[in-house]
């Protein structure tokens, strides 16, 4: 592994989870992907308390969950998302990059005033470039510790670990995805999206129900502007696009 300062960058992020240990434990983030694969692998090395927690996702590919549940079965299913394609997005829209409500209420949201472990990195976008080993966000009146082992790491030191560890990771990672969180994420590519028209079908037309559900709902509210679009395909097409 790379170092800093002489200690190899595992070994910091252990003596980070150790040091700041809460009594109760730590809530652990765990979504599936390669960064959570590698905070759950550090946290059970730190020999801390921990419990893992995996907020279900309406969006995620059904490989997320055949992974965790074969591979990770101690981790406990948290559905805070309920409603996500028949309330949710009729009432707020499709989530876009500059307005992405939707991780509040997928991920967010779960482990409210706990001590939380999260495998977020600087290098995955411009907000996140900003944050430090720890940081702290005010939800729904309560403020959550975010404890960020790994926000100094390259997704070469992520992959680099994965290796030296053995770990196992979802099988979308060997046909080549970079990312395997949710289909048609606002902060997916177009050839990203144009992949997952093809290969998530059902996720793809529950996205552009749901969309056309918010167009209904916006031409039927005199109080609001109505929207510009006027097919649930033409709003759909428009949003995938970016």
């Amino acid at each position: 592994m790379r170092k800093e300062n002489n200690i190899p960058i595992d070994e910091l992020a252990i003596q980070l989870i150790q040091a700041f240990e809460p009594p109760e434990g730590y809530y652990l983030g765990f979504s599936g992907g390669k960064d959570s694969t590698v905070i759950y692998d550090l946290a059970k090395r730190a020999k801390v308390k921990v419990s893992a927690h995996y907020s279900v996702s309406p969006v995620d590919p059904p490989q997320i969950h055949t992974f965790i549940k074969e591979e990770y079965p101690e981790v406990i299913w948290d559905y805070l998302a309920k409603g996500f394609f028949s309330k949710l997005v009729p009432k707020k829209g499709l989530p876009l990059r500059k307005t992405r409500w939707c991780c509040q209420y997928i991920k967010e949201s779960g482990g409210l005033g706990q001590h939380k472990i999260l495998g977020m990195r600087k290098e995955e976008s411009s907000k996140r470039s900003n944050y430090t080993c720890f940081s702290q966000h005010t939800l729904k009146g309560q403020t959550n510790t975010w404890l960020l082992p790994i926000v100094n790491w390259s997704v070469g030191d992520v992959w680099r670990y994965i290796g030296e560890k053995n770990l196992n990771v979802c099988s979308l990672y060997e046909e080549g995805y970079s990312r395997v969180g949710c289909v048609l994420c606002p902060f997916s590519g177009k050839a990203e999206n144009r992949k997952a028209l093809e290969k998530f079908p059902k996720l793809v037309q529950a996205w552009k129900r749901a969309g056309g559900r918010y167009l209904k709902l916006r031409r039927e509210d005199p109080k609001r502007k109505p929207p510009t679009f006027q097919t649930e395909d033409e709003y759909f097409n428009w949003w995938i696009t970016r």
